[in-house]
């Protein structure tokens, strides 16, 4: 019995230790990502899309940037996820790379 637990907390330990971060899946998704940042035009919006290694609640364009947004708070009422400017930094967000940025408590 204790062998088959240590050997089930170790799987687990080498599951968790080896999946990829939070950054390496945005890495990996940036470049799709950006292809559906460039494909939708004003005022249109997705609705759960998996795109690359991330899966996103709705991705939307609204004053030419493209919201692609995670989840929200625990309250349910701030929005949080990444967002495409090629143009201009956008207010309160976070810069990750290049025309990427993170926000987090966006009011809806």
């Amino acid at each position: 019995m204790g062998a088959a637990l240590l050997a089930a907390i170790l799987v687990l330990v080498v599951v968790v230790t080896m999946a990829p971060t939070v950054d390496e899946r945005f890495t990996s998704s940036a470049r799709s990502m950006e292809a559906v940042a460039r494909s939708l035009g004003e005022g249109d919006e997705l609705e759960e899309q998996t795109i690359g290694n991330l899966t996103f609640e709705k991705v939307y364009r609204e004053d030419g940037l493209v919201y692609f947004q995670q989840g929200r708070g625990w309250l349910g009422d701030r929005a949080y996820g990444y967002v495409w400017s090629p143009q201009i930094q956008p207010r309160d967000v976070e810069h990750v790379e290049g025309p990427w940025y993170m926000y987090t408590g966006l009011e809806d």
